[in-house]
């Protein structure tokens, strides 16, 4: 914040680093407009230009990280003129998910590409383990699912640590208080809901993509449980068992924040705790 100078020298630098270029350009996104966040996202696609043209082995994986600074403008803007988080994760799933078909169409090439090298490494992990089964191949439609979860997740997160520090610098606890508030209207929860269970029931390969359909009810479910942690005093280690657990236990605890969002989505969870809490003071 202190000029371009200083936000694109972070955005270069931060390259080597998680979430600090996307967060940088986020942030100047947020604060200063698009068009001087695609000033600072200029500076931080160079050395990922440079790996893209220099590279002899899969380059999708470095045309995803270039996708994901420029979702970040987007992103950011959508919070910037919008205020809505709902509207902001929203776009961001929309634009990965588009972005991933796009990787599809017009690097083909560089889709198969990475195919071939997971398979090939899978194959030599399985002779060294002896395995007798076929190892796993993933298809196109398992690879462009993980790169749209990832472009969506990665956006997201990003877009957090952006509004923390902005926050940090000028609103202190703001981000606090709207991710404790953020809840999806019923109509959009219902939909999501309905997208996830329809797509446990499509061919194997769509994991990925019902795993993104079931990010905004994820979020949900971990800011009702952020919010009562905070409201009720809890202690900060259910939050660092949920966490954990999350790590450990992914589709099971998963599946409780998918269910948890969606509630508080229909019964607002929040406002019934709050009006428990003032009936028995």
């Amino acid at each position: 914040m202190r000029g371009r100078t200083q936000a694109c020298a972070v955005a270069l630098l931060g390259s080597f680093f998680p979430f600090i270029s996307p967060a940088t350009i986020g942030l100047v996104t947020l604060r200063k407009g698009s068009n001087e966040g695609l000033l600072v996202l200029l500076w931080a696609v160079l050395p990922l230009l440079a790996s893209y043209t220099l590279s002899e082995g899969p380059a999708l994986l470095t045309l995803v990280s270039i996708a994901s600074l420029f979702m970040m403008v987007v992103s950011a803007n959508v919070l910037r003129l919008t205020a809505s988080w709902q509207s902001t994760v929203l776009m961001s799933m929309l634009v990965g998910g588009i972005t991933a078909l796009s990787f599809g169409l017009f690097f083909s090439a560089d889709v198969n590409l990475l195919i071939d090298s997971i398979s090939n490494v899978l194959a030599e992990v399985a002779v060294q383990q002896e395995v007798e089964q076929e190892p796993f191949v993933p298809g196109r439609q398992f690879i462009l699912g993980l790169v749209a979860l990832m472009l969506a997740v990665s956006a997201i997160l990003s877009l957090f640590v952006a509004r923390w520090w902005q926050a940090l610098l000028y609103n202190l606890g703001g981000f606090g208080e709207e991710f404790h508030g953020f809840r999806l209207s019923p109509g959009v929860a219902g939909l999501l809901l309905l997208a996830v269970i329809a797509g446990l029931r499509l061919p194997s390969g769509y994991e990925f993509w019902t795993e993104l359909m079931a990010v905004p009810l994820i979020l949900s479910g971990l800011a009702v449980t952020h919010h009562s942690v905070k409201f009720l005093q809890a202690g900060s280690q259910w939050l660092v068992f949920m966490y954990f657990g999350l790590v450990v236990f992914g589709p099971s605890v998963g599946v409780l924040l998918v269910g948890l969002g969606f509630a508080d989505s229909i019964l607002n969870l929040r406002s019934r705790l709050a009006a428990v809490k003032n009936r028995q003071t």
